[in-house]
C-alpha cells in the first residue's frame, strides 16, 4: 500500500493569490468587506440588491479556468500533476449529477474526470478546466502541478487560488487582469 506523503504548506509564504475579489473591497489588515458569494450553492441569494445567477457563476469559474491555461501557457506547461487528492464520492454529491441539479448540464460533462481522477495522474492542458471546475464546484480538493515547469496550482476557501511559478509577475499580473481576476489584491 502507497504511504500518503505529509503536505507541506510552506508554498503559502511564495504563492501568488488570485481571486475575483476587487482590491478595494480590503481594509487596511486585508480583510474583506464587501458581502459577496462565496460558494456555488450561493447561487439564488442576494448581494448588494442583485440577485445571484447560474450565469454569473459560470461566467466566474470560466475565469478560473483561463486563469490555470494562461498560467500553464506562460510557464510553458502541457499537462498538470494531480497531488494530495481529496475526493468526495458520496451520495449527496453523486446526486449532483442528476437533472435535479442547478449545474446538471455541466456537471455530466465533468462525470467521467470525477470518476477517473487519481492520485499522479497527469491531466493534458486540453482538459484541466474540467480538474479546476471539479475542484471549484467542490467534488475534489488537490494541488495541480508541474514540478519541471516549476507551476504549481492550489486552491483555498472561497474561490481563493494560488500561483507558485518563475512566470514575471508583471507578465502574470496583465494576463490574469486581462482574463478578469485580481492578482495579489491585499
Amino acid at each position: 500500500m502507497k504511504q500518503k506523503k505529509e503536505y507541506d504548506d510552506s508554498w503559502r509564504w511564495t504563492a501568488d493569490l488570485i481571486v475575483k475579489y476587487a482590491p478595494e473591497n480590503y481594509d487596511e489588515r486585508g480583510i474583506y468587506r464587501k458581502d459577496e458569494w462565496v460558494a456555488l450553492s450561493d447561487i439564488g441569494n442576494v448581494y448588494d440588491g442583485k440577485r445571484f445567477t447560474r450565469e454569473e457563476y459560470l461566467e466566474t469559474e470560466d475565469k478560473y479556468a483561463q486563469a490555470v491555461i494562461r498560467g500553464m501557457e506562460l510557464a510553458g506547461c502541457s499537462f498538470l500533476t494531480v497531488e494530495y487528492l481529496s475526493i468526495y464520492r458520496d451520495k449527496r454529491d453523486m446526486k449532483r449529477f442528476t437533472p435535479k441539479d442547478i449545474l446538471y448540464e455541466q456537471n455530466k460533462d465533468l462525470y467521467d474526470m470525477f470518476l477517473n481522477i487519481k492520485e499522479d495522474m497527469r491531466i493534458h492542458i486540453s482538459q484541466i478546466e474540467k480538474a479546476v471546475r471539479l475542484i471549484l464546484r467542490g467534488f475534489i480538493n488537490c494541488d495541480l502541478t508541474n514540478k519541471k515547469k516549476v507551476f504549481y496550482v492550489r486552491f483555498g476557501f472561497d474561490y481563493y487560488m494560488y500561483f507558485n511559478s518563475n512566470i514575471d509577475k508583471c507578465i502574470l499580473k496583465k494576463e490574469i487582469e486581462k482574463i478578469g481576476l485580481y492578482f495579489n489584491p491585499k
